[in-house]
């Protein structure tokens, strides 16, 4: 039998452009299908389309399983509409978005403006991660000059040492 090319957890953290890439790989992690599990994280509702729809999209064209999570639901911001309206609008979006680049969306109900890097929103995160089975975490730069994305990026990298455990 092949020695595994991993043979043990390893996390790398990789700045690129404005996304921090965290790579979890072995070769048991990897989806039955031998293709990867790859899920970026995005302040709002467009953060990750705007960041990485382009690398999502050519993963998906190579077969692998992609999906963006916007940790919050997008309901400020916006000239003339907020609040649920304005969450339910951006949430449809998100979810066409993704079904024209064939990814999955979700979007969590967290204010938008208000997101703080939490124990509840961490365990939201790591939950995120661990269901999707994920090898790959992006997210966004935990120095950002938005306190949204800031947080966001602090969030995933504190959730990534949980995930492990």
């Amino acid at each position: 039998m092949p020695t595994p090319v991993v043979s043990f957890r390893q996390e790398i953290f990789m700045a690129r452009g404005r996304y921090l890439l965290l790579l979890l790989l072995t070769s048991a992690a990897l989806a039955a299908d031998g293709k990867l599990r790859i899920i970026a994280f995005g302040a709002h509702p467009d953060d990750c389309d705007i960041r990485a729809g382009g690398t999502a999209a050519r993963y998906t064209a190579l077969g692998h399983h992609v999906k963006f999570v916007a940790i919050t639901n997008g309901d400020a911001g916006h000239q003339s509409q907020g609040g649920g309206a304005l969450a339910m609008r951006r949430r449809l979006e998100a979810r066409e978005a993704g079904r024209r680049i064939g990814i999955e969306y979700e979007t969590l109900d967290n204010h938008d403006a208000e997101l703080l890097p939490t124990l509840e929103v961490r365990k939201q995160v790591v939950r995120k991660i661990r269901e999707w089975n994920a090898d790959i975490v992006m997210s966004p730069r935990p120095n950002d000059y938005h306190p949204d994305h800031r947080y966001s990026g602090i969030l995933v990298q504190d959730a990534a040492y949980m995930v492990v455990v």
